[in-house]
């Protein structure tokens, strides 16, 4: 009988001992955790940083709830892991795309803002008739390098020539975008261009051009493109 009680009571000893053993994690540190996966993703582009800039907060939130409850909480391994796992792809991604801006342009070509440098300025009256702003005419017949959206036409492959636009508001694809949001990419390469739902990065020699597309727009700016290609970087 007494070997029994001894048994009983060590059973309960161990299950004691088992349940104030146990410390639970804080939810903050598996969020963190998937968070710092998804971080990885910095590596194609800026959503991807911002996730991981996310991540290093809730990373650093969930390591300062475990080392500030005493003990009561476990997981502060998983925490700085994640941690350094959000940090090391925000780092990467941010270089990925310093490296991509700073190598993406074609040598001889300026760096070109579409929105601001060519569409923002519109047109100018001089003595009494519209003519090209000045800004916009220094820009002519220059070896230019910007970025905008394709319009979505039947074909996708091949593509000879293609409307540039600036930006993807309902002005452009809901409506008829004006001739100054627009180019004319006339690809000079055998093989053309394909087309793409996000952001392009054209080079090519700026023109006027007179010419009417197949869907009836008529852009006030052509570009004699010798590459077009999805935006390396976001800027």
């Amino acid at each position: 009988m007494s070997s029994i009680a001894g048994d009983n009571t060590l059973q309960y000893q161990d299950l004691a001992s088992n349940e104030f053993d146990y410390r639970p994690t804080p939810v903050v540190v598996p969020i963190a955790i998937v968070l710092a996966l998804v971080s990885a993703s910095s590596l194609l582009g800026i959503v991807g940083i911002i996730i991981a800039g996310l991540g290093m907060i809730v990373s650093l939130f969930a390591v300062r709830t475990v080392v500030g409850s005493d003990g009561a909480y476990s997981g502060k391994w998983p925490a700085m892991i994640a941690l350094v796992l959000s940090f090391g792809f925000g780092i990467a991604g941010v270089g990925s795309q310093i490296y991509a801006y700073s190598t993406e342009v074609p040598e001889g070509y300026r760096r070109t803002s579409f929105s601001q440098e060519i569409s923002a300025k519109g047109f100018a009256v001089h003595e009494g008739q519209m003519a090209l702003h000045p800004d916009v005419a220094r820009l002519m017949d220059q070896q230019v390098f910007l970025k905008g959206y394709m319009y979505p036409q039947r074909q996708t492959e091949g593509l000879s020539e293609f409307l540039l636009l600036k930006d993807t508001g309902e002005c452009c694809f809901g409506g008829q975008p004006k001739p100054t949001d627009m180019i004319l990419v006339k690809m000079k390469t055998p093989d053309g261009a394909n087309y793409s739902q996000g952001r392009v990065a054209v080079a090519g020699t700026l023109r006027l051009t007179t010419d009417t597309t197949p869907e009836g727009l008529q852009p006030v700016y052509a570009l004699e493109a010798i590459k077009c290609e999805r935006s390396r970087s976001a800027f």
